[in-house]
């Protein structure tokens, strides 16, 4: 990789960094559609490569959260143990199968279908307290849709897993962010893995791009919770639709 696009990498990592961090979300969905039009990786090849970025940059976050006692460890074992293996089925065995030009249609169709959804997204933290028992029969089910997203895509699987998560288990807002971000770099490590196994990582771009995420995720981080949520979701969807479309269009 020449020192331009090294350049060019560093610095767009680093805003997508801010970003994400400033909306709460990550930044994978404007990630993965951002290294096939900017960086003219294949479809695969970039969702394998933001993969393990996430995942890396999502280390971090998810030990600080667990330290501080946030994350909802039975809820988040229970997800987990549908998107591991999940996201690792889809990323070493579906991903790679899919035809290069459907892969990056389907990316976008999903980015705005997520639009949509973030929109309409009822509110998830109405009701507060003890879950119910039952609710872990639940929690295995969405992770292997998350799992699912996860390890052919590489997006949407915050923007599913922290309604998901908030209304199924009754968290505080703070605590249904620290679980989602623990089992979404869960999902990520997994996902990673089966790309790395099947050749979809482009390294020199991934380690470029955990620098680069990781710098912006701790300036943006100093910013984050000022905007009103409902602001919040206006740039989340405006941010998938502005990844969405171009990858339709182009």
């Amino acid at each position: 990789m020449d020192p331009l696009t090294t350049a060019a990498l560093l610095v767009f990592a680093t805003l997508v960094g801010i970003y994400g961090s400033v909306i709460g979300a990550g930044g994978g969905f404007v990630l993965i559609p951002s290294l096939v039009l900017l960086f003219d990786l294949d479809g695969v090849e970039a969702v394998g490569t933001g993969a393990v970025a996430l995942a890396g940059i999502g280390v971090g976050g998810a030990r600080t959260y667990d330290r501080k006692g946030l994350v909802d460890r039975s809820g988040a074992f229970w997800f987990a143990a549908g998107s591991i293996p999940s996201a690792l089925f889809f990323a070493t065995v579906v991903a790679d199968r899919i035809d290069s030009g459907v892969f990056v249609d389907l990316l976008g169709f999903l980015l705005l279908a997520l639009a949509v959804f973030v929109m309409a997204m009822p509110t998830a933290f109405d009701e507060h307290g003890e879950p119910s028992p039952r609710s872990l029969r639940a929690l295995p089910v969405g992770g292997v849709v998350v799992g699912f997203l996860g390890g052919t895509f590489s997006v949407g699987g915050g923007l599913v897993t922290l309604p998901f998560l908030a209304r199924l288990r009754r968290l505080e807002p703070h605590r249904a962010a620290a679980t989602t971000a623990a089992t979404t770099m869960l999902s990520s490590l997994a996902s990673s893995t089966g790309h790395a196994i099947v050749g979809n990582v482009r390294w020199s771009y991934a380690v470029v791009l955990v620098i680069g995420a990781g710098l912006g995720s701790t300036f943006g981080a100093s910013r984050a919770g000022r905007l009103r949520p409902r602001m919040v979701l206006v740039l989340v969807a405006c941010g998938l639709v502005g990844a969405g479309v171009p990858l339709l269009v182009c």
